[in-house]
């Protein structure tokens, strides 16, 4: 179905009594969170160990917090890097595509990976790994994990996981029949399909501080055209992937943010599904991994959303490198009007 039955055992065989650390991506979303408080569960269960430890570097996001909040789970055992202090035997990465992703935590070299994301460059230094590309949340993954374990797990969690498939796969617009099968099965043993999606589709209005990156995001934006898409960067320090979704709505078709972080910059990607489908190519993570190759640092993700950390100082550089991929990608890359995004990004701290 999802997973080969050899990667199953040696996840298996790999879990042995001691300290294990869950590790989750920065700023985690309900995809993330739900797939390692379940694989918790399920270590616990298996090793009988009380100090299995789930990290989350830079916290949660909105989503995760308010959904965590709304379901009877207190997790004693979450931490954020900054205020973990122990040490752990056991190292398991969830849902993460790159090293930068980890916080703290990015020179680890002995770790087992649990992921979905297609461009993903932790893989080959894993010691084992339960892995798909073609499954639309990391929490796909996990549930497959618990039903062919056959565990019975508490209906929260299961609920969870209903949340994290329902995140990933944008309120299943981008499900296949698995993912609908694996809902099915979650259902079927408890979880709370309806609560789930209520819970994610509850309305918040939009905060002052989104409200201004959004809209300084737009005051921002350089505007290109590679072939005859219409490619947009702007340079904001928060709410990037909201930012960015608003300018696929207002007529790009790729969006990407720069961010100020230490010694470089945060590079997030956004691209329209109808790109992806024409080019049939992981566009996102693709052009992600590549600025981190070619300008150092790590980055990966799917076909449209990743993300990257870039250890380059001159956004100048950023562009020329944008440039080199789309000519080789698609032909060609143009300036329509290069807006305020170079000018914000080499002064913006």
């Amino acid at each position: 179905m999802l997973l080969p039955r050899l990667d199953i055992d040696e996840f298996l065989n790999a879990l042995t009594p001691g300290k294990y650390c869950l590790i989750t991506h920065r700023n985690a979303d309900l995809d993330a969170l739900a797939s390692a408080l379940v694989l918790r569960e399920v270590i616990v269960t298996l090793t009988s160990s009380n100090e299995v430890y789930v990290i989350t570097p830079d916290g949660l996001d909105a989503t995760s917090r308010s959904f965590l909040s709304n379901l009877n789970i207190l997790p004693n055992y979450l931490y954020e890097d900054v205020e973990f202090n122990k040490c752990c035997n056991y190292y398991v990465v969830v849902d993460v595509a790159s090293k930068d992703q980890l916080g703290r935590f990015n020179a680890l070299e002995n770790y087992i990976l649990v992921d979905h994301h297609e461009v993903n460059t932790l893989i080959s230094r894993a010691s084992v790994k339960l892995y798909d590309p073609k499954r639309k949340s990391t929490s796909e993954i996990v549930a497959y994990l618990i039903l062919t374990l056959g565990m019975i797990l508490r209906d929260e969690y299961l609920t969870l996981l209903i949340g994290g498939i329902l995140h990933d796969s944008r309120f299943l617009h981008l499900a296949d029949e698995t993912t609908f099968n694996t809902l099915a099965e979650l259902i079927r043993l408890g979880g709370d399909y309806v609560k789930a999606r209520n819970l994610l589709s509850k309305h918040t209005s939009m905060d002052y501080s989104e409200r201004i990156a959004r809209l300084k995001a737009m005051s921002r934006i350089g505007i290109y055209k590679a072939d005859d898409y219409v490619v947009v960067i702007t340079c904001i320090g928060a709410y990037e992937s909201n930012a960015l979704k608003s300018l696929l709505d207002n007529g790009a078709d790729i969006s990407i943010a720069l961010t100020r972080r230490d010694e470089g910059f945060r590079v997030t990607v956004r691209v329209g599904e109808d790109v992806v489908s024409r080019l049939g190519k992981p566009l996102a993570g693709l052009l992600t991994s590549y600025l981190a190759d070619e300008l150092g640092g790590s980055g990966g993700g799917h076909s449209l959303a990743s993300g990257s950390y870039i250890r380059c100082r001159e956004p100048e550089k950023i562009l020329k490198a944008l440039e080199l991929f789309f000519k080789s990608l698609l032909g060609s890359f143009k300036t329509v009007d290069n807006g305020r995004w170079l000018e914000e990004c080499s002064r913006y701290g």
